[in-house]
């Protein structure tokens, strides 16, 4: 069943509901991220690798907007899979109501809104405009103060649309192919067992191979929209 564009229903323990998109005019929150993360992982049946890394992309179009330079792409996974650890962590010792873990839970929680740091270790001396560098430090107060300007959030959210439903057509036509492939095999094994000639078929497409054509036909839709929205942005305090 092809999978609903909209945020999912499912509440997920410390989190909330699940989101298929980051919105708002701030840079994305702890919150923002897992919610998302979380989305990917049940409705769109991503690993939690490739929904880290799909998560992270979304986040640095917001971040390019605020002219805000970051860390390495594979510094920005490893930071949403160690948020994500701790979090599963936090809800696989849920029954065990300690005092650590209920000091754990609330310290979890009361940092959820908060800002998902993302920023190069030497933003503050890299960035050159003042108005720059006073939003990254409003943005790291609690709530996140100020908010950004200048994202064409309505077709951000289109563009969101588009490339879920090409994830959507991959991950089918991934499992058409391992379908294929397994009645290929299937087949094969009748002919040898009636001792039938064997025919020397192409082998159908590996599984492995979609799974490379999904991942790539993600980039490209991400890198698409990055382009599209990229454009002037501004802080408003």
């Amino acid at each position: 069943m092809a999978s609903n564009l909209r945020s999912g229903d499912r509440n997920v323990y410390l989190i909330g509901s699940e989101r298929h998109q980051i919105t708002g005019c701030k840079l994305p929150s702890n919150r923002q991220v897992l919610s998302v993360l979380f989305y990917n992982l049940h409705e769109i049946k991503l690993s939690i690798r490739e929904s880290a890394n799909f998560v992270v992309r979304e986040c640095l179009i917001f971040w390019e907007k605020a002219r805000i330079p970051t860390k390495a792409t594979p510094h920005c996974v490893e930071k949403i899979m160690k948020m994500y650890n701790y979090c599963r962590n936090l809800q696989k010792s849920a029954c065990h109501r300690s005092e650590t873990q209920e000091e754990n839970e609330r310290n979890f929680i009361s940092d959820l809104n908060n800002l998902f740091d993302i920023a190069h270790a030497n933003a503050l001396e890299i960035i050159k405009i003042e108005e720059d560098r006073k939003f990254i430090l409003s943005q790291r107060e609690p709530g996140r103060r100020g908010c950004l300007m200048g994202i064409d959030m309505k077709l951000a959210k289109r563009e969101e649309r588009v490339l879920l439903r090409v994830i959507e057509q991959e991950n089918r036509r991934a499992k058409a192919h391992h379908s294929s492939e397994i009645d290929d095999n299937f087949m094969d094994s009748s002919e040898e067992s009636s001792g039938t000639e064997d025919i020397s078929d192409q082998p159908g497409p590996s599984s492995n191979i979609a799974q490379s054509s999904l991942e790539e036909n993600i980039n490209e839709q991400i890198e698409l929209r990055m382009g599209i929205v990229r454009g002037g942005g501004g802080h408003v305090s």
